[in-house]
């Protein structure tokens, strides 16, 4: 069994690798072949005062072309401060600045557990991914301007796959942290080739953009409705950085996931929605609502998915002035499965890793 980290996922794993991996997995989901377990979230109340829950999160997804089902698990301490003038999710392991996730990958085959990886680049690089796959099926073939709002790891890889998929040639980027825009506009002109203009304001990098990228961990929204212009697409993080009517608002919403469980005899005081995560959270009734959550019953819940227009059987774009939203959430287990074996398998051909014994993961006790 290998244990996989950070640096050496780096080694194996690029941005076409990735889309390729997702573009699989997604028509290997039309065909019923592959399958995947929608995020899950379990709140406790911590007492520490810089977070004030403690949260685990689990997803899975299997593919029978691969062989594998991963497991990705996250522990973390959160917070939702107002920075900024929004509220934005703070998270953290131990201290500010670490971080604790890891995915599992299992063999179908013999139920073992082949691979423990760390989750941080391929956690960015397949969200990247996820959007650059958006942009790919939904935007128009020409968009050339990138309206990106965001400067941080996210804004790198989503504009990576922006530029694996499109003509790009020039992106309007804003932060309200202007240190951060200027160093991220001088690594992306060097890194892509590209004109960088930082802006004053979010509207400034949506005007003219022929793709909006919203790469920010605000929980409320940055980007509006009103903004929309002819022919533009749009993706996001989270379900909270936009306005819920933005999926009535375009002609044509897909988002990523996988279809919502349904919730019959879920008690409504321990069950909360946030991004269209199923999130199970303790504490008492003002604990619990202080936890950002969303309604079920909203547009963006009930949007078709892409693996429907991929398959054909749900119409993407069909006009170049149509207005088009992509929500890159859902379907992360399926998604994480797929990038999470292209990379074992090239880190053991390359001989990447550490060899675990296999044996400290079985027993001889039936559960």
């Amino acid at each position: 069994m290998l244990l996989l980290d950070n640096d050496d996922v780096r080694k194996v794993l690029d941005m076409g690798t990735t889309l390729s991996a997702l573009d699989d997995c997604y028509r290997e989901m039309a065909a019923g072949d592959a399958v995947g377990m929608g995020r899950i979230d379990l709140y406790v109340p911590s007492a520490e005062s810089t977070a004030p829950f403690y949260r685990w999160a689990v997803m899975t997804g299997g593919s029978r072309r691969d062989g594998f089902v991963c497991a990705r698990m996250l522990s973390d301490m959160v917070a939702w401060p107002r920075q900024h003038g929004r509220v934005r999710e703070n998270k953290y392991a131990r201290e500010p600045g670490t971080f604790c996730g890891l995915l599992f990958l299992f063999s179908v085959a013999d139920a073992t557990c082949v691979a423990i990886i760390k989750d941080g680049y391929l956690q960015h690089m397949r969200v990247g991914g996820g959007a650059g796959l958006g942009a790919k099926y939904l935007s128009r073939s020409d968009s050339e301007v990138v309206g990106m709002l965001g400067s941080g790891g996210m804004a790198r890889t989503y504009l990576d796959s922006f530029c694996r998929v499109r003509p790009i040639k020039r992106v309007q980027v804003y932060s309200p942290n202007r240190d951060n825009v200027e160093s991220y506009a001088r690594e992306m002109a060097a890194t892509h080739g590209l004109e960088m203009v930082p802006v004053g304001s979010a509207r400034d990098a949506v005007k003219g953009a022929d793709i909006v990228s919203i790469c920010t961990s605000s929980n409320e929204p940055v980007f509006f409705d009103e903004w929309l212009e002819p022919g533009q697409h749009v993706t996001n993080l989270t379900s909270a950085d936009i306005e819920p009517t933005l999926a009535r608002a375009v002609d044509v919403a897909v988002r990523a996931g996988e279809a919502t469980p349904r919730l019959a005899e879920t008690s409504e005081s321990t069950f909360y929605a946030r991004a269209g995560f199923l999130s199970y959270v303790a504490g008492s009734a003002e604990e619990r609502e202080s936890v950002p959550h969303l309604n079920l019953a909203s547009d963006i819940i009930a949007m078709p998915r892409l693996v429907d227009v991929i398959a054909g059987t749900h119409q993407g774009r069909s006009s170049p002035r149509q207005t088009s939203f992509y929500l890159n959430v859902g379907a992360i287990g399926a998604q994480f499965e797929a990038v999470a074996a292209a990379v074992y398998r090239r880190a053991y051909q390359e001989k990447l890793g550490r060899e675990l014994p296999s044996e400290w993961f079985l027993q001889d006790v039936r559960d």
